[in-house]
């Protein structure tokens, strides 16, 4: 054989090996399916808008129950696309039940939770955070996972801490992961992947006419790391209003779930806009921000920094029973100032005999202004009428004769005299 056409054989064989090895290559970077993000949270904390924003449309439609979407992923580098499925449970808490069709042991491993509450209304985060959080760990308990599965889920969760902690310093000590953990880092493991997310950060102007001060922010701020710590999860301060953190949010997502780069390092300094991943965040963080408290005790119960509204009560007009013979005498008095008032004249009118009275024909063209006016008025002309008007007598009718028209009686004229 021609030793051009060998070369030209194994230059053919080399290219399709080269082939082979990038279909090979891509596949096995290809993006994993079946991943879920399940989002919980109170009624109107800004869940549905989170996820429309996270989506890129314009329109939230909100749902009730259960509700399903999925945001579109796409790899630049490999040109791979994937569905990323979001579940949001409706935030009446009579429904919790339902979140056993998002997470279950089958999609446990794949799913991503995310806690929303608002700071619309801050005196409700801590409560509403504290109760999803212990609804999913009573659902968690109630699956079928087995103790073996349940350990590696929850090692899994301590590997990405000390993944981050080693790569934010890396003077970091590297012995045993258990002693790594800071005191007050996941202490409680839920083997899952948790992202807390505060919404209506744009609702801090408000706050601040309603006379809260930095120091009831950084207050707030300490609260919600120290809860992000136990169980290991990250922190967003977002306003979809204002466009704060959303596509931090969506970054963080996709590195988190897929992989993806990120290299945002945390940001505590803007009270709007506050990002602290999994991870970074340590009792020793926190505790810096207790040199700005002065009138707020850091360690002081959440619903006594931060209580709820005062609501001034409407006072309602009491009517006040009174004595049946004070309330006659006060009746008397003001009689008796009707009565002692002069009363204009009444204007009578000539009441013609031809021309009956109407029903509804007044004796006066101007209505009196006063009951006792209009009582004087009807009794004068009752006596006026009784005085002025002479006796009329009424013919009677006979049978009609054979002309047609009635007979008249002569003696009807002297009826009234004996016979």
């Amino acid at each position: 054989m021609d030793s051009s056409v060998q070369v030209d054989i194994e230059n053919d064989a080399n290219h399709w090996n080269n082939l082979l090895l990038d279909v090979q290559n891509k596949s096995r970077k290809k993006l994993p399916e079946n991943k879920n993000v399940l989002l919980l949270g109170d009624s109107k904390s800004g869940k549905t808008t989170l996820v429309t924003k996270l989506q890129g449309l314009k329109d939230s439609k909100q749902g009730w129950g259960m509700e399903y979407g999925y945001i579109q992923v796409r790899d630049d580098s490999t040109d791979e696309n994937s569905q990323l499925n979001v579940w949001t449970l409706d935030g009446d808490r009579s429904l919790k039940y339902l979140m056993k069709f998002a997470l279950n042991e089958q999609h446990f491993e794949d799913t991503t939770i995310v806690l929303v509450a608002s700071l619309k209304h801050p005196w409700k985060i801590m409560e509403s955070l504290e109760f999803w959080s212990a609804r999913l760990q009573d659902h968690i308990d109630s699956l079928n996972l087995g103790m073996e599965q349940t350990q590696n889920l929850r090692d899994k969760c301590v590997d990405r801490i000390l993944d981050y902690t080693l790569l934010d310093d890396p003077s970091y000590e590297s012995s045993t992961k258990v002693r790594l953990l800071n005191d007050g880092v996941l202490t409680k493991n839920l083997g899952l992947d948790i992202i807390v997310v505060i919404t209506m950060t744009d609702c801090i102007k408000n706050l601040e006419i309603d006379n809260y001060s930095e120091e009831h922010f950084d207050y707030i701020q300490c609260c919600l790391r120290k809860f992000c710590l136990q169980f290991g999860a990250a922190l967003f301060y977002v306003s979809v209003m204002e466009d704060k953190n959303c596509d931090l949010l969506y970054k963080y997502l996709m590195h988190r779930i897929y992989r993806f780069p990120f290299k945002t390092p945390a940001l505590i300094v803007e009270k709007d806009s506050v990002f602290v991943p999994s991870g970074w965040d340590s009792l020793k963080k926190i505790e810096v921000l207790y040199e700005n408290m002065q009138k707020i005790n850091p360690e002081s119960h959440y619903s006594d920094a931060i209580p709820y509204p005062y609501e001034k009560p409407h006072k309602e007009h009491e009517l006040q029973d009174e004595e049946e013979q004070v309330f006659l005498a006060r009746q008397l008095v003001l009689l008796n100032q009707n009565i002692a008032q002069p009363q204009t004249p009444v204007v009578r009118k000539s009441i013609e005999l031809t021309k009956p009275l109407s029903a509804n024909k007044r004796i006066s063209d101007n209505p009196p202004p006063s009951s006792e006016r209009a009582l004087a008025s009807f009794f004068n002309a009752l006596l006026q009428k009784k005085q002025e008007s002479p006796t009329v007598r009424t013919p009677t009718k006979k049978p009609v004769d054979n002309t047609g028209s009635p007979e008249l009686n002569q003696n009807d004229d002297d009826s009234n005299t004996p016979k």
